[in-house]
């Protein structure tokens, strides 16, 4: 899947992936490659991504105390790729929102492995 990127202010770059908005940093008035090439490997794995992510999330969050519905679906609205200061290799966090969670932003951070994205890391902030 070819990913347009966009320029969003001076240090981030934009594309979208249907409903999802990527966000990149900038290295030298260009996108990131090295984030660039990550996105793109996320973007056409994005389903397993998606849900290895949700899945991380399930294991620490119950559905029903979050939002009242057990089924309630994790909602990917955006990934942020980063580079981790004094961490080698590159970062991305997905955000989700779950419907019924109020101004919650469920947050999951994946590294990527030459065989496998592997989530390390959860929060939730209030908005």
């Amino acid at each position: 899947m070819a990913l347009n990127f966009t320029r969003m202010g001076p240090a981030t770059w934009v594309a979208r992936i249907d409903h999802i908005t990527l966000y990149l940093g900038d290295e030298d008035g260009a996108v990131d490659r090295a984030q660039a090439d990550l996105a793109a490997k996320v973007a056409a794995s994005l389903p397993a991504v998606r849900d290895a992510a949700s899945a991380y999330l399930d294991l620490f969050v119950d559905r029903t105390k979050a939002c009242g519905r057990a089924d309630e679906p994790w909602w990917l609205d955006e990934i942020e790729f980063r580079d981790p200061a004094g961490e080698e290799g590159t970062a991305y966090a997905l955000h989700f929102t779950l419907a019924g969670d109020d101004g919650g932003l469920w947050t999951v951070e994946m590294r990527a492995f030459e065989d496998e994205h592997r989530p390390f890391r959860f929060e939730r902030r209030q908005g």
